[in-house]
């Protein structure tokens, strides 16, 4: 097949693609909401607005931000505000982070491991780091520069192929250990060969060398001051407001950790397994024995309540936070903040029940919030304004109705409904197969391809069939009859309208080289030579 069939193939795609969504939205385009099948959905939700087109394209659109997604976590996920533009993808392994002033833009972009670079109106601020070659990192993990020289590591994969999945591992590990590191934290600088095996470093009070396994040393003054013989003999000595704590470490047999004056000590055998220790300013008493299946701690200031028998039984309470949960049977979370109180349940890992209740209305939970699910069958909410929803099925393990739930959700839909307290209901069934919405004034029911109806205050106001072979329509732009996509009668009754409509759909014209053409008043796209003329208005 030459290039210019090629053209033509994919030009008549595109184009009925267009005219499949444009026969299905233009009824509905002074609506809140509108949808084509599963694939195409837009609409208001409390004080945002979205778009998706599923799985390739969503958006949500609040106040003074945004979330965008396409196909997440696989391709990206963004989150705009005024100031921060911050962009993730390839299951995080990409990341992208604007920063915008009024005078100042930075931005750092990485995907992990192999490119990290940063770009910004201040040349300080700017870097770049290409693995396993290196380079300069800027602004990262707690320091002002970061410099390496070659990741060796990476020849191993070339003149060793890995022979498992731990060999693989280590080949990783190994592989992210440059030759040669150079850092520097405000007055702080080190350096490191082969890091983090071996590493040097200081500042006018602060002193670091370190020789991996055999020996490290570091102190600053006035904080700390730090021995390691081998990995296994550690000596800290910390200065506290006027008390100074000692730490004796022989890994993993003891540890014993003390103030002088006395009034925090604490020890441990086999660490982590078994440790015990106590704190009079605090009031802390805590005890893991042997961790992590016993562990039980009291305190006064935080307060703090554990008691964890790991894995069957555990209650755990801060402030006013608490987690509880008897394995397999019961697990929950409550929060009891000021001005309302919150409370997540799981049973037997499949049925949840969250609640939300509030002292003053909430926009979205009004004053009370019921959350059913029995997972994957359905879920099921409300709350005390007049808002409800169901599904069936329900397969997502988790809850997020504004990004992953929205995107995939009608995917796996059998039977759905919502309803808001401006009285706005939906109602789909099979993949939205059929759906319908609807309220007091208005009623728009859709099957794809076969037929779409609506009416406003009860009076007829589109209906198509068979991809608007046959069509009526009579709104506030125009009242038109067609035959085989042909118009026989239209009375424009808005013709300024009428005519913007016009210009939008020639601009999708422009974009696909098709032409458009005025017959006595009637509007065509011409696509192909050979193909069907359709007209603009479905």
């Amino acid at each position: 097949m030459n290039y210019s069939g090629l053209r033509r193939i994919l030009h008549f795609i595109s184009v009925s693609v267009f005219v499949v969504f444009s026969m299905n939205t233009c009824a509905l385009a002074g609506n809140d909401f509108d949808w084509f099948w599963f694939v195409y959905e837009k609409g208001k939700y409390y004080t945002s607005t979205y778009t998706v087109y599923r799985p390739v394209y969503l958006k949500n659109i609040y106040h003074d931000s945004s979330f965008t997604a396409s196909v997440m976590p696989v391709v990206y996920w963004k989150y705009t505000t005024q100031r921060q533009h911050t962009a993730k993808g390839v299951f995080g392994f990409y990341e992208s982070v604007d920063y915008r002033g009024p005078h100042h833009y930075e931005n750092d972009t990485g995907i992990f491991p192999f490119l990290l670079y940063g770009t910004s109106t201040d040349e300080k601020d700017r870097y770049l780091h290409v693995w396993p070659f290196g380079g300069i990192i800027k602004g990262k993990l707690a320091t002002d520069s970061i410099t390496t020289y070659i990741f060796p590591g990476v020849a191993l994969f070339f003149l060793y192929p890995a022979s498992s999945y731990y060999v693989m591992a280590v080949y990783l590990v190994a592989s992210l250990i440059p030759v040669y590191v150079h850092y520097t934290s405000k007055d702080y600088d080190a350096h490191g060969i082969l890091w983090p095996l071996i590493q040097w470093g200081k500042s006018p009070v602060r002193d670091d060398m370190r020789i991996m396994p055999v020996y490290a040393h570091s102190k600053k003054d006035g904080f700390y001051d730090t021995y390691s013989y081998g990995l296994l003999y550690n000596v800290r000595k910390e200065y506290i407001g006027n008390d100074i704590m000692h730490t004796y470490f022989f890994v993993p047999l003891y540890a014993r950790r003390w103030l002088e004056s006395g009034k925090a000590q604490s020890s441990s055998l086999l660490w982590p397994f078994f440790s015990w220790g106590y704190n009079d300013k605090h009031g802390n008493l805590e005890i893991n024995f042997p961790w992590p299946f016993v562990q039980i701690r009291d305190c006064n200031d935080p307060f703090i309540y554990k008691r964890i028998y790991f894995p069957f039984y555990g209650k755990y309470i801060e402030k006013n936070k608490t987690a509880f949960f008897i394995t397999p049977l019961y697990f929950a979370l409550e929060n009891h903040a000021t001005g309302y109180d919150s409370q997540y349940s799981i049973y037997g890992i499949l049925f949840w029940y969250f609640k939300r209740d509030y002292g003053n209305e909430h926009q979205r939970y009004g004053k009370h919030w019921r959350f059913y699910k029995l997972w994957p069958l359905f879920h099921y909410e409300y709350n005390d304004r007049g808002d409800s929803s169901f599904a069936f099925l329900s397969i997502l393990p988790f809850r997020d109705e504004e990004g992953y739930e929205r995107l995939y959700q009608p995917f796996f839909s059998i039977i759905e409904y919502s309803k808001q307290y401006n009285g706005d209901r939906s109602f789909g069934l099979f993949l939205r197969t059929y759906f319908q919405h609807w309220n007091d004034n208005d009623f728009t029911m859709k099957i794809p391809f076969i037929i779409s109806y609506s009416k406003k205050s009860n009076v007829l106001n589109h209906i198509s069939l068979l991809l608007s072979f046959f069509s009526y329509t009579n709104d506030d732009v125009l009242q038109e009859f067609c035959i085989g996509w042909i118009p026989v009668y239209r009375n424009v009754k808005d013709k300024k309208a009428y005519e913007a409509q016009i210009k939008k759909l020639a601009l999708v014209r422009n974009a696909e080289g098709g032409t458009i053409l005025h017959d006595s008043g009637f509007w065509y796209v011409s696509t192909l030579p050979g193909a069907a003329v359709y007209s603009l208005r479905f």
